[in-house]
């Protein structure tokens, strides 16, 4: 019973503890799928914003245009007129107010998400209130001038009525003057004793009149003068808008795109995904840079580069050297029969010769003999010696003839083979695929180098140096898969990571591979070695070290490493 509860708890726990597990899963998608929906509505509405304040801007050059047309029109109509723009202007002001009101209020608008359409429109009616509240303004301003430029002109024909007036009034005074005797002006209106005596009085009379009339003249005159005087038109200066009309509207909408901008930053999509859209640019340039330039640049040596090197005169070593033996027998003359190697060879050992062979292609010797360790190939190429793994020899002498096996006792696609150098031949090699030496004793193999540095195909291959091994002596190579020799004839073309050595009298040039498509791909390198010459061979492997890899330049500048090697020719 107790085991059947406890089987029960089990069951029953990991079914709630997946439960729990799907919950979460659940809740954290939501999560995760409400907080992209949220930025993407953020970035939406900062990008409607940005949109919204540029057609702002346009829509209040468009309406400011159109109001500074109107207004430059209606100023050349009457007051009346004026009048009654000014109040189809209010009319049409209390309209957009109503329209603004159903769209709602802007502080809703701008703070709701996803953002609508209707904050522009309130914003656009916004300037087309101000500008024509303006432009009211304006021709209200315009048509109070107009009545005071009316009233004014009103009152300087007056003043011109009052002046005629005082003139008639003077000219009135001054012929009664004379009638009683009286020509100075200063005594016109002046009292006088003739007044007062009634035979005589009646003139006076009239003259008294008269000053009086030509008084109340002159001070009607000098008050409506003064009035006008008084009153100084000044006319309204050229309709301009101000700027305010769209300072409000686009300091709001600036104030959203901040508020946004703060939010769009504060999100974690924005932290987790801002770095990599600012680098996104430059990655698809380095990207598309790393996918083309190979390209451009392979196509510049294939098209460009190879066919220079193709005109250049060949590499001559050594003309005037004797001719190179084929192998340990007579040159085959059938170019299908030129391998000289096998998995193993015997090698004959007399009184009058030395075998120098490294350690690990000794398979089987004799027990006569001696044995002895030639620590290196030629103490005048130490580094040479070094570099190539030619160290540490055995050498081995005999009193009469011996026999012994030579095969690689470590790599399993190696074979080895006999190239003999007779007397006044010479053999360039490459020092890395050779194994041993069978040499004369008193005679050892001389080695001798030769550097070339005014040659183009030197610099493309980077082999300056060119190791040289003169007869007479047989040379003991390996070669993967086994070892060739061929005679060039009028010419024969070879992969570069398959030479091994060549005829000192051969003339050694490069030479561009078959196809294009081939090198693009990196299945041939872009320069083979290539022989002609009427005499000597050349040695190369069946199979070029599979490590090796073609880049732009062929197999020679394949690594440090190996572009060191190369350039002293091991």
């Amino acid at each position: 019973m107790r085991r059947i509860i406890q089987t029960i708890l089990l069951w029953t726990t990991r079914r709630f503890i997946w439960f729990v597990v799907i919950v979460a899963i659940l809740a954290t998608a939501n999560w995760i799928r409400g907080e992209l929906t949220a930025f993407r509505s953020l970035t939406n509405d900062h990008a409607a914003l940005i949109t919204g304040k540029e057609d702002i801007k346009r829509h209040f050059q468009e309406t400011a245009r159109e109001s500074l047309n109107r207004v430059t029109q209606a100023a050349k109509a009457s007051p009346e007129k004026l009048e009654l723009r000014v109040g189809e202007i209010e009319t049409e002001i209390q309209h957009k107010k109503a329209e603004q009101k159903k769209h709602g209020t802007i502080s809703s608008l701008l703070s709701s998400s996803p953002l609508g359409s209707d904050y522009l429109e309130h914003l656009k009616l916004d300037v087309e209130i101000k500008i024509l509240t303006q432009e009211k303004d304006y021709l209200t301003t315009l048509v109070a001038y107009l009545e005071r430029a009316f009233n004014q002109a009103a009152a300087k024909r007056r003043l011109e009525d009052l002046r005629l007036a005082h003139v008639d009034a003077y000219a009135k005074l001054e012929k009664i003057a004379r009638e009683v005797g009286r020509s100075d002006r200063n005594e016109f209106c002046q009292p006088s004793w003739k007044t007062r005596i009634p035979v005589i009085w009646t003139p006076y009379k009239e003259l008294r009149a008269a000053c009086t009339a030509n008084a109340a003249a002159a001070a009607n005159y000098k008050n409506q003068k003064e009035v006008v005087e008084v009153t100084r038109l000044i006319r309204p200066a050229a309709f301009a808008l101000l700027p305010a009309s769209t300072d409000e509207a686009l300091s709001q909408i600036d104030r959203a795109i901040t508020e946004r901008v703060k939010r769009i930053d504060g999100s974690w999509v924005e932290k987790a995904t801002g770095p990599v859209i600012q680098v996104l640019p430059t990655a698809a340039l380095i990207l598309l840079s790393l996918i083309f330039m190979p390209i451009l640049i392979k196509a510049f040596f294939y098209f460009v580069i190879a066919p220079m090197a193709a005109r250049r005169p060949p590499i001559k070593l050594l003309p005037r050297s004797g001719n190179l033996d084929g192998g340990s027998r007579t040159p085959p003359s059938d170019i299908g029969q030129t391998k000289v190697s096998s998995v193993s060879v015997s090698i004959t050992v007399d009184e009058q010769s030395e075998l120098l062979i490294h350690p690990d292609y000794l398979q089987s010797s004799s027990v006569e003999g001696t044995k002895e360790t030639k620590w290196l190939l030629d103490w005048s190429y130490p580094m040479s010696s070094l570099a190539s793994g030619m160290i540490a020899l055995t050498r081995i002498r005999t009193d009469r003839r011996k026999t012994f096996v030579i095969s690689s006792t470590r790599d399993p696609l190696s074979e080895v083979g006999v190239i003999s150098v007779v007397e006044g031949s010479a053999l360039v090699f490459q020092p890395h695929s050779l194994v041993g030496i069978l040499q004369r004793k008193v005679r050892p193999v001389h080695i001798s180098s030769a550097w070339r540095f005014n040659s183009l195909h030197a610099w493309l291959t980077l082999q300056f140096r060119y190791l040289i091994f003169h007869g007479p002596a047989q040379l003991i190579v390996k070669g993967c898969r086994g070892v060739r020799v061929e005679a060039p004839g009028t010419g024969r073309s070879i992969n570069q990571a398959a030479t091994l050595g060549f005829a000192a009298n051969l003339n050694y040039a490069t030479l561009r591979c078959e196809t294009f498509g081939a090198y693009l791909m990196g299945r041939d390198a872009l320069f083979n070695d290539y022989f002609t010459g009427t005499s000597g061979f050349y040695v190369y492997e069946e199979m070029p070290n599979p490590g090796s890899k073609y880049g732009i330049f062929g197999r020679g500048i394949e690594g440090v490493t190996d572009s060191l090697l190369k350039v002293f020719g091991i």
